[in-house]
């Protein structure tokens, strides 16, 4: 069979199940030539905070390469997470994203520490993340390494499900210019400029310029263009350099978002004279009202590392994070300042130590509105961790011991102990268990947030949920295990499971009800109405999953990597809960199923073409303030590129090609229910 039609005639027998034909000896000497050991090898930082090799490592982790990102064509670092298994990446409209790891997805899902660099990017206000407001130039990546299940031991709060550290390239990495234009219907105009240069013989240095301009996602309810166009400007260097025994790095950026949105429901005051007397079709609340959210920042981080000694090295962080947002709903600002110390020592035979201490310090301030009111506040969270790995068994048999003892502004002391286990039993071969706690601490909102639901006309009286002084930090205990193999020199087999209890978990109390005649009962029952709820912590709930990816360097140029998650959350609330929303979102606001197929494939060194289908299954409720399901959907994705000097780089990328459009998520009632269009855009790299 010649190579011009192995890959048509292969992808096809694989999609339909198929045998593959059998190859030959020399195609067996091609593929093997890739060394999927290699691969195994990967160095990694986040599960450890040391370097470590892949398939040595006791956690679930998958790492997205710069290679990686670039091939299925993301353009945003959410849309880079799609092809983690256990990790749901679903887009509310143009320009947010829900994202979590292992369930409890949602528009404001808290339980997924994400680190740049090792700067924590959450939000205080709601313990998330911003996706758009990440952005930088995907090029400049190096990988993304996924963790799913807790890591607070090492990272602390909040790192519940899942661990997400994007880590970009040194700037000795980046040297030359480099230019990268992108235009499409969806992503309609990108560009991305940088240049990197030596300043002395040991100090490199890079800079950065990028914009970005995307179109409209459907508006479901609204017959079409959804007013979510939006527009982001990013720049910023990095630095890094060696000083005696010692390596050290100053970067930072500054960035600038304008972002539409539609708000379905946009309450007014009702005590405000200009509002009444109430409009009557809809008193006190404005539909579809377009609206502009202001968003920007900046940040400055500088890290030095220095041996101490040749078992003992030093590691110090500091970074300065500043960032604004400002829309109808609310307007924050929050200014962190955070200190890292982190020491390792191996001077103990057969013990691997890693011990710290940070400190952070957060001022938030915070403009209300009648839908919504923070307010503002300072605080400080101290923390302190140890971990030992040991080695037993001549290094075939490892231990690790670690706690993290956090405390926060909400929370009394926060105790995150794990135990891990890893097993080498013969080369290629990994089996790994562990137990871990971990704790999501309470969010700004929770704690002292006041939030408008609804507005009641004829009294008027606003519909609140409120913070609660007394909301405690959710905790999570979870069992794992873990099994790593390399059946053979092009295949390679990864498989997880959990199973995760959580407690305290956040449910929306009643705390007043009102009472008004009831027509329709002939008993003359009034009808109750609730008019306030607060935060509370009435609910556990448990989960088990599985998920496997396989890999498999079917020849020379030609990867198949495949993975599936299986999901399932049973939540129950406490008998004096009056919630009636908590549990059905926990329960079904994430995927039961997932499935992903990649088709790696080069036909030559000039030519590639690479091919990503994801499957998720149906969403039956992803949200508190609406009860519709979303349809399980299949996203069919490619890739062609040319490259026909070193230097140029011509592609087309198509996404979401199996249908003109499709739901993926339903926000909070506040956002217009938008659907995710089909997106073609062509990209042209430049290196030089």
């Amino acid at each position: 069979m010649t190579k011009r039609f192995q890959l048509p005639v292969l992808l096809l027998a694989l999609l339909a199940g198929a045998p593959l034909p059998v190859m030959g000896d020399d195609d067996l000497d091609q593929f093997l030539d890739l060394n999927m050991e290699e691969l195994l090898s990967m160095k990694v930082t986040s599960v450890s905070k040391k370097q470590q090799r892949l398939d040595e490592s006791a956690a679930a982790i998958f790492v997205i390469t710069s290679e990686d990102i670039q091939r299925i064509g993301a353009t945003s670092i959410a849309e880079a997470l799609r092809i983690a298994p256990g990790v749901q990446v679903a887009k509310m409209d143009s320009n947010k994203w829900a994202v979590s790891s292992r369930g409890f997805n949602g528009q404001f899902a808290n339980k997924l520490l994400v680190l740049m660099d090792g700067r924590s990017i959450y939000t205080p206000s709601f313990s998330g993340v911003y996706w758009e407001s990440q952005h930088t130039v995907m090029q400049d990546i190096d990988r993304i390494e996924v963790i799913r299940g807790p890591g607070a031991a090492l990272w602390g709060a909040n790192a519940v499900n899942g661990v997400i550290n994007i880590i970009t390239k040194s700037a000795a990495q980046t040297q030359g210019s480099y230019a990268q234009i992108t235009a499409g219907n969806e992503d309609e105009a990108m560009v991305d400029l940088r240049y990197g240069g030596r300043l002395t013989g040991s100090i490199a240095a890079r800079g950065y310029l990028s914009f970005a301009e995307r179109g409209s996602s459907y508006g479901t309810e609204l017959g079409g263009g959804a007013g979510d166009d939006w527009k982001t400007m990013q720049a910023g260097f990095r630095i890094d350099g060696k000083l005696g025994t010692g390596n050290w790095t100053l970067q930072g950026d500054i960035y600038d978002n304008d972002k539409n949105q539609i708000i379905r429901n946009q309450f007014l005051d009702p005590f405000d004279p200009a509002n009444n007397p109430p409009n009557p079709l809809s008193p006190y609340v404005d539909l579809n009202i377009p609206d502009r959210v202001d968003s920007e920042g900046h940040n400055l981080l500088g890290r030095w590392e220095t041996n101490l000694s040749a078992r003992s090295v030093l590691t110090t962080q500091l970074y300065l994070d500043h960032t604004e947002r400002d829309e109808f709903l609310l307007g924050q600002k929050q200014n962190t300042v955070d200190l890292d110390i982190q020491h390792a020592y191996t001077g103990i035979a057969g013990h691997q130590i890693i011990w710290g201490a940070g400190y952070r310090s957060l001022d938030e301030s915070y403009r209300g509105t009648p839908s919504g009111a923070i307010p503002d506040q300072d605080s400080e969270l101290y923390n302190l961790f140890l971990q030992d790995e040991i080695a037993l068994l001549e290094n075939k048999l490892r231990l690790t011991l670690g706690a993290k003892l956090e405390r926060t502004a909400y929370s009394e002391t926060e105790f995150q102990p794990n135990i891990k286990m890893l097993w080498l039993p013969k080369p290629g071969t990994t089996l790994w268990a562990s137990i871990s706690r971990a704790a999501r601490t309470p969010s700004t909102m929770e704690r002292r947030g006041v939030i408008t639901t609804a507005i009641i006309p004829t009294i008027p009286l606003q519909v609140t949920v409120n913070g609660n002084d007394g909301f405690e930090s959710e905790d999570l205990t979870a069992f794992e295990v873990g099994y790593r193999v390399q059946p053979s020199e092009a295949t390679s087999l990864d498989i997880a499971l959990f199973s995760n209890q959580y407690s305290n978990v956040a449910t929306y109390e009643i705390v007043d009800l009102i009472s008004f005649p009831n027509p329709a009962d002939p008993f003359g029952a009034p009808l109750l109405v609730p008019t306030k709820l607060n935060f509370d912590n009435k609910m556990d709930a448990t989960s088990q999953g599985v998920e496997l990816v396989f890999d498999w360097y079917v020849q020379k140029g030609w990867r198949l990597q495949s993975s599936y998650s299986w999901l399932s959350i049973d939540a129950d609330k406490d008998s004096s809960s009056s919630d009636n929303f908590a549990d059905a979102v926990a329960e079904n606001s994430s995927p039961e199923h997932q499935v992903t197929i990649r088709s790696i494939y080069d036909f030559s060194e000039r030519f590639s073409f690479d091919l990503w289908v994801h499957y998720y299954d149906e969403l039956k409720v992803t949200s508190l303030s609406n009860t519709g399901s979303i349809s399980d959907y299949t996203s069919l994705n490619l890739r062609l590129n040319w490259r026909p000097t070193e230097a140029l780089e011509f592609s087309v990328v198509g996404h979401n090609l199996t249908d003109g459009r499709h739901p993926e998520f339903v926000g909070e009632t506040y956002i217009t229910h938008t659907e995710v269009e089909r997106s073609i855009y062509g990209q042209v790299r430049l290196t030089f």
